[in-house]
């Protein structure tokens, strides 16, 4: 029997709550050691959570990256503190599992994806959708030619639901540069599905991005992101907006479709999957079961889980996981594209130029670019447009 997968926990938000901690509570070989948050009010919720001694509980995450016994960090902080943490671990000898996205900065996510490879250790992210019954059933499907080659993959999130921070963070950190961007950034769940699906890596976006539903507050990001991306063989285009919308999927194929839907009508992440079916070349409809769990929150943990369990034994058995850095870099470079299309109003190629602002200074290179003046970000005066 392997010996148990011995992790030291990053952060101490609202996802570890509904995610990590499920996970961490649940497999047997995989042991939380100690937890680092920078808030007293976190750590002590940490601490009750997980039964942790005062000894385990850490202000400075660098104090944790020192316990000798540890194997790996899970990194569960804002996005724009995550490279720097991970660059430490590895320099610590330590596994990476990470929120994502893997980084606000294409060229940070690519040097975590080159210094994890070059310290020989495992870099995950927590691309748990991947998990989620209903995508791994649509998958399965696409695999098994059901409706022939896959034309266009349209996925709905137009309802997220804009759930807070932790207040004794920073309750609106979303909504705020410090993330990198706005709902796009945040559910970048819809663009390394897209991707996942497509089974080929993406060579171009065009989008439009604005923040209609939020006008009202001045808003420095998106709430709203409508975008288009081509791969080698197939398209895919992604609509997903903060607030009351289409939920679901629609999948085109050379001989049918296959579509998707959540109760009360809601967006993925967020209900339980309840009508799945294909549709064949001569218009008959089949219905397919989801594997799902009693509640929504079950299958979020499930995925978590499953996901969890995947690092660990990808670690074992020296393979890459589900979502390695590389993934993770990828689906930044489509976010950011899709920003850049919407600010320039052309169509982005992928993977970016290492010589674009974007590339290396992710949104906040955004004022260098070519500013189309009839774009609805400019208008709506995010990243930094305003000014």
């Amino acid at each position: 029997m392997s010996a148990p997968l011995k992790v030291g926990l990053i952060g101490c938000g609202n996802v570890v709550q509904y995610g990590h901690r499920p996970a961490l509570m649940s497999l047997p070989d995989v042991d939380l050691l100690a937890l680092a948050d920078i808030t007293p009010e976190r750590r002590a919720i940490g601490q009750a959570w997980f039964g942790l001694r005062d000894d385990q509980l850490f202000e400075d995450y660098r104090a944790l990256l020192a316990i000798d016994e540890i194997d790996a960090v899970v990194i569960a902080v804002p996005q724009k503190h995550r490279p720097q943490i991970a660059l430490d671990a590895f320099a610590a000898g330590l596994h990476v599992l990470s929120e994502k996205p893997i980084s606000n900065v294409p060229a940070v996510a690519a040097e975590l994806a080159r210094a994890a490879d070059a310290a020989g250790l495992k870099m995950a992210l927590v691309h748990n959708y991947h998990f989620l019954p209903e995508y791994r059933q649509i998958k399965r499907l696409l695999a098994n030619g059901l409706i022939g080659d896959l034309r266009v993959a349209t996925l709905h999130f137009l309802g997220v639901i804009d759930y807070p921070g932790a207040a004794e963070y920073q309750a609106d950190w979303r909504h705020t540069m410090v993330a990198g961007g706005g709902v796009l950034m945040d559910m970048i769940h819809a663009v390394y599905l897209a991707e996942w699906l497509a089974g080929e890596e993406a060579q171009q976006v065009m989008a439009f991005v604005d923040a209609p539903e939020y006008a009202h507050r001045q808003p420095v990001v998106e709430d709203l992101a409508l975008l288009q991306i081509a791969f080698p063989g197939a398209y895919a285009a992604i609509h997903m907006a903060w607030g009351e919308g289409v939920g679901g999927a629609d999948i085109s194929g050379s001989d049918g479709q296959i579509r998707m839907r959540y109760k009360q009508y809601q967006s993925g992440g967020f209900n339980q999957p309840i009508e799945l079916y294909s549709v064949d070349a001569n218009w008959q409809r089949t219905d397919h079961a989801i594997a799902n769990r009693e509640t929504h929150a079950e299958a979020t943990a499930a995925s978590f889980i499953e996901l969890y369990a995947d690092f660990r034994d990808a670690i074992r058995e020296d393979r890459q996981p589900m979502a390695p850095a590389t993934a993770g870099w990828r689906a930044l470079e489509i976010v950011l594209g899709a920003y850049a299309s919407a600010v320039t109003g052309r169509v982005v190629s992928l993977p970016l130029e290492r010589e674009s602002p974007i590339y290396s200074k992710g949104v906040d290179g955004i004022n260098e670019l070519d500013v189309w003046e009839q774009s609805k970000t400019k208008a709506a005066g995010l990243y930094g447009l305003r000014a």
